[in-house]
């Protein structure tokens, strides 16, 4: 998961000195267009530059995507795994119902926008003796019960979402 945030930060800052390239090079191509044609070597379409920045704009989005997927699926096998002995703290609080929540959060999915946004946070944090998962849930702006569930744990998908759940085990938060 690592590499593939370094290499979608690296696709990234690809994609914007590519841009740079692409600004220059149109404006270059443009200015010759419209000024006058004395001169006797007019610079051509900017098809390398143009197609350098969509290929790595392409690839970037494609990294992005695979990553908030290994997100959700690392998530849901870690949720999917636990047995007896884990500890599920709700905004640095004990959880009072450790089980409904773990429940509710084996429930992630990919769920297709309807024009909201998510509002307040809820930090939860799972904790066994082999390892911790943190996981964000923002409760939607139009759905109180609804859930947008962000994946602490990595840098790129940790602002977007690996899924939703709809629950009542978190309204006391």
């Amino acid at each position: 998961m690592k590499l593939l945030n370094v290499l979608c930060y690296i696709g990234l800052v690809t994609s914007v000195i590519a841009m740079a390239f692409v600004l220059v090079n149109w404006l270059s191509y443009m200015k010759t267009r419209v000024g006058s044609d004395l001169r006797s070597v007019q610079p051509g379409f900017p098809t390398k530059s143009v197609g350098f920045f969509l290929i790595s704009a392409v690839i970037t989005a494609v990294l992005a995507s695979s990553l908030g997927s290994y997100a959700r699926r690392d998530a849901l096998n870690f949720l999917q795994n636990l047995s007896g002995g884990y500890q599920v703290y709700v905004n640095e609080q004990e959880a009072r119902d450790p089980d409904k929540m773990i429940s509710s959060l084996k429930q992630v999915a990919p769920y297709w926008a309807h024009h909201s946004h998510p509002t307040k946070r809820i930090r939860v944090d799972i904790r066994t003796a082999a390892r911790d998962l943190t996981l964000e849930l923002g409760r939607d702006s139009d759905n109180p019960q609804e859930y947008w569930v962000f994946y602490v744990d990595d840098g790129i998908a940790s602002q977007n979402e690996i899924g939703r759940i709809t629950t009542p085990a978190f309204d006391a938060y």
